[in-house]
C-alpha cells in the first residue's frame, strides 16, 4: 500500500514537473504583421520589409496611419480631389506611408524622381534623449508637411511630441488618432496628444496628455483597423468643414433639385443611375453656386452611414470638377418617421443654388 502511495506521489510530482517546463519553455507571442499588409500596390520595396521584424512592422503601420489619418483632415490633402506622386519606396517605413496613402483612397501616380505638385517624401530620424531613443518620422506631400517623435517600450510605440503640421493654415480641426497607440495598452504610460504648427504656439489647439494602463489593452482582433481609422479621419473633415463654411442661403436662390437613391441605409455605393445625375446636374453648375446636400434625416439627430453617404455624394462631385468650397454638407434634420433599423432604400437630397 506504501508502495503505490509513493508511485503515485512520484507519478503526480513528474507530471507537474513536465507542465511547469512546458510553461516556462512557452515564449510570449509578439504582436506582428505580415509584410503583405504594408506592401504598396502600386510599387514596392519588399526587401526593406523582410529586413525588420513582424513587430517593427506592426509599429511602423501604427505611425503611418497615425501620419496619413492627420493629412486627410487638411483641405488641400482631401483623397477625392488630390492625385500624389510616388516614386518606389527604399525603406520599410516608406513602403507603410506609400501603402497607407492608397487605402486613404488617394489617388497614386509612379515617377521616377522628386516629379510633381503632390509628391510624397518621408524621412526617419532616431536621437538620443533624457527619455531614451526617439524616433521622428516626417511625412511630407508637396508643400504640406507632418513630424512627429515616438517611442518604443516593449512591443509598443506611442507618441512623444505633439505632432507639428506645416505647409497649411487648417490645422485646428484636427483630431489626431491616437486612440490606436492607447488599443496596445501600457504600464502607467502616458504620451501628449495635440497638434501644432510648427513654431507657432496656438492657444486655441487642443493639447492633452493620454494614459494607457494595462487594462487598454484590446486583443488584435478588436483593435481599430485602418481602413476604420481613415473612415473615421474623413469624416471628421466633414464635419469640421460643414461647421466652419455653412453659405449664408439667403444671397442665392434654388436653381435645381434632384434625389439620389441609395439601395439602403447602410451602403455607400452610388450606382450607375444616381452617378448620371450628378453628371447631369454638374453641367449646369456655374463658378459662384453652389451645392447642399441633405442626407441626414434620423429621429436622434445623429447618423453616422447618413454622414458617410454625403461624403461618398461630395467625393462625387468633386470627382466632376465642383471645389470643395462650393460643396456643403448640411446639418442632420430631426425627423420622427424612420426608425434606426429601417433598412429601405434611402434619399440623399442634392439641391443647386445659384447667387440672387
Amino acid at each position: 500500500m506504501s508502495h503505490s502511495r509513493s508511485f503515485k506521489h512520484l507519478l503526480i510530482m513528474g507530471v507537474a514537473s513536465t507542465l511547469i517546463s512546458a510553461c516556462a519553455s512557452q515564449e510570449p507571442i509578439s504582436v506582428g504583421i505580415e509584410s503583405q499588409a504594408l506592401t504598396p500596390r502600386i510599387t514596392a520595396n519588399a526587401t526593406a520589409l523582410d529586413d525588420v521584424t513582424a513587430t517593427e512592422r506592426a509599429q511602423l503601420q501604427l505611425i503611418s496611419t497615425n501620419l496619413v489619418a492627420a493629412l486627410v483632415q487638411i483641405p488641400e490633402m482631401r483623397p477625392a480631389t488630390a492625385t500624389l506622386q510616388v516614386s518606389e519606396p527604399q525603406s520599410a517605413f516608406g513602403n507603410a506611408i506609400v501603402r497607407a496613402l492608397e487605402d486613404a483612397g488617394f489617388g497614386m501616380q509612379l515617377v521616377s524622381a522628386d516629379q510633381g505638385r503632390n509628391y510624397v517624401s518621408y524621412s526617419k530620424r532616431l536621437s538620443e534623449t533624457e527619455s531614451g531613443l526617439v524616433t521622428d518620422y516626417e511625412l511630407a506631400v508637396g508643400r504640406v508637411r507632418l513630424s512627429r517623435e515616438y517611442i518604443i517600450e516593449g512591443d509598443a510605440v506611442y507618441p512623444s511630441s505633439l505632432m507639428n503640421v506645416t505647409g497649411t493654415t487648417s490645422i485646428a480641426d484636427i483630431a489626431l488618432a491616437d486612440n490606436i497607440f492607447a488599443e496596445q495598452g501600457g504600464n502607467n504610460t502616458a504620451f501628449i496628444s495635440g497638434a501644432q504648427r510648427t513654431g507657432t504656439p496656438n492657444p486655441d489647439l487642443t493639447v492633452k496628455t493620454v494614459d494607457v494602463m494595462d487594462f487598454n489593452e484590446l486583443p488584435l482582433d478588436k483593435r481599430t483597423p485602418q481602413d476604420r481609422v481613415f473612415a473615421e479621419a474623413r469624416v471628421r473633415y466633414f464635419q469640421a468643414d460643414a461647421r466652419r463654411s455653412a453659405p449664408n442661403l439667403s444671397r442665392y436662390n434654388k436653381y435645381r433639385r434632384t434625389v439620389l437613391i441609395f439601395d439602403d441605409n447602410s451602403t455607400q455605393m452610388m450606382g450607375n443611375a444616381n452617378k448620371r445625375a450628378v453628371r447631369l446636374l454638374v453641367r449646369e453648375f456655374s463658378d459662384d453656386d453652389i451645392m447642399v446636400i441633405k442626407a441626414c434625416q434620423d429621429a436622434d439627430g445623429s447618423d453616422d452611414a447618413s454622414m458617410n453617404r454625403a461624403i461618398r455624394v461630395e467625393e462625387e462631385l468633386a470627382g466632376f470638377g465642383v471645389p470643395t468650397e462650393s460643396a456643403y454638407i448640411a446639418p442632420c434634420a430631426r425627423t420622427s418617421y424612420r426608425h434606426a433599423s429601417d433598412n429601405s432604400p434611402t434619399p440623399v437630397e442634392l439641391l443647386h443654388y445659384r447667387p440672387k
